[in-house]
């Protein structure tokens, strides 16, 4: 039973999606155009918060190797997180291009982008749990399933951010679902990885760098689509919007953050 620990931590920390998820869906279908647009800008600012703590995970690993005695590993940290830099962002267009060849439409491909971007990220919150259950701190591994329980339920805003300006995009409540599960529940997998000792830095980084590559293709589609019904670059409603978002993932995080204090 002890085992099945960290998988019941992670699951309850990735459910959480759902929540979000499940809010901005049914706000959809009685928003004027105007309020879509202010809440995709505030989903658009989750995923730049997003963005910028994946690019900071990713880096950090690669930024201390740069020392004379590890320039070896730093070289090969850099060139492996570099390629997975740049085969995201050509995997993820040419997905969508067949996305759209086989008749999905961008506002769906977008959603299921940002859905496996989050799914990469949540992966690196399973292996924060189990560190803390190997190293004995139960209480931090509980703190840690709390704080990223609230945290994920944004993510939710994130995943439906796309579809908000697509009204003829008429997805499903078991599509949403299916992308929320999608997103949330591979902390479960990061959970027993990194418990089972098969983790390692670069793998870590290397996850960081793919989920941040994801999230920033995701977030030039939500953020275009916001500045098109909010009045373009000048808009203030788009930039206060924006940073409410970015307001609203940082607040959640910093349960977290206030977990490993």
């Amino acid at each position: 039973m002890e085992h099945l620990l960290p998988l019941w931590y992670g699951f309850l920390a990735g459910i959480t999606v759902l929540i979000g998820a499940w809010v901005m869906y049914k706000a959809r279908e009685r928003m004027s155009p105007q309020r879509m647009g202010v809440l995709q800008a505030v989903a658009g600012g989750v995923l730049a918060y997003l963005a910028l703590e994946t690019g900071h995970a990713a880096a950090e690993h690669v930024e201390k190797l740069a020392r004379p005695d590890t320039l070896l590993d730093f070289l090969v940290s850099s060139l492996v997180t570099t390629v997975a830099f740049i085969a995201t962002f050509i995997l993820l267009a040419k997905a969508e291009r067949m996305g759209h060849k086989a008749g999905l439409s961008p506002s769906l491909a977008s959603a299921l982008i940002v859905a496996l971007a989050l799914g990469i990220h949540n992966v690196g919150e399973g292996f924060a749990i189990a560190a803390s259950l190997l190293a004995g701190a139960v209480a931090s591994a509980v703190l840690f399933t709390v704080g990223f329980a609230v945290h994920n339920a944004t993510e939710g805003f994130a995943i439906v951010g796309p579809l908000l300006g697509d009204r003829n995009a008429k997805p499903s409540l078991a599509y949403i679902t299916g992308l929320s599960l999608l997103a949330g529940l591979p902390v479960i997998p990061g959970a027993a990885i990194y418990y089972t000792g098969l983790g390692n830095e670069l793998f870590i980084s290397t996850l960081n760098t793919i989920a941040n590559a994801s999230i920033v293709y995701a977030l030039l589609h939500v953020n275009l689509g916001a500045l098109s019904r909010l009045g373009g670059l000048t808009s203030y409603k788009f930039w206060t919007s924006l940073v409410a978002g970015v307001a609203l993932a940082f607040s959640t995080e910093s349960i977290v953050l206030f977990a490993v204090a």
